[in-house]
């Protein structure tokens, strides 16, 4: 949580996508980080739990509880920086293709996929927008995966490895990087060795994409 308020814009309109029990939203709050913040949940069940939960906090002046699907119940606009934090990666690339163009009205977004930060990453390629910055946190022996994009409108490629691992953390070089980059030389390696155990053509196609991923990697490893 310190982590991704860390990367919002300081001291402008946040907005929280799927706030859950609203831990980030009054911690924005609580430490003057942004003046308001814009908290939603989509279903009713969760939407009145974070309205129960606002409501017994005493930052309920600053921030307004909204329910609705994605970034529907935003202006266009409206805050500089949005949250999505909690969900899959695949989830995050349909609340944005929803409407890309609405999106786009919001100065930075901040990303924390529970699951397939790749498929993010190409889609955020493919809509030109520039990522700026990836984090990981470690909890339990599992990485957790914190981007922040810019929109933008002019699309790049990322390479199969820099899908996998991220663009800038294939670059870092502090020792929770190194661990996650050993940690796919490793996982490359497994599906390697059962790729060679299986005779079939696509196996041998998978198994040259393996191979490519693996000796591009020995370049970032120490």
């Amino acid at each position: 949580m310190q982590v991704i308020a860390g990367l919002l814009i300081p001291g402008q309109p946040a907005a929280d996508i799927g706030a859950d029990h609203a831990l980030l939203s009054i911690y924005l709050i609580e430490q003057q980080i942004v003046p308001r913040v814009i908290a939603t949940e989509l279903g009713d069940g969760p939407y009145q739990r974070l309205c129960k939960a606002i409501t017994n906090s005493p930052y309920v002046n600053h921030i307004d509880v909204r329910q609705g699907d994605g970034l529907q119940p935003l202006l266009p606009g409206e805050v500089k920086s949005v949250v999505m934090a909690g969900m899959g990666g695949d989830t995050m690339v349909q609340v944005l293709s929803y409407d890309w163009i609405k999106a786009s009205s919001f100065d930075s977004f901040v990303f924390q996929p529970m699951s397939r930060p790749g498929a993010l990453r190409g889609a955020l390629a493919r809509q030109g927008w520039i990522l700026t910055d990836e984090k990981l946190v470690q909890q339990n022996h599992h990485f957790f995966n914190i981007l922040v994009a810019l929109p933008g409108g002019q699309p790049y490629h990322l390479s199969p490895l820099e899908l996998d691992i991220g663009p800038i953390l294939l670059h870092q070089t502090d020792p929770a990087a190194q661990a996650y980059r050993q940690l796919f030389w490793r996982s490359y390696q497994r599906t390697r060795q059962s790729l060679i155990q299986s005779k079939t053509n696509r196996s041998n196609h998978l198994l040259k994409e393996v191979d490519s991923k693996l000796e591009a990697l020995e370049v970032y490893l120490p």
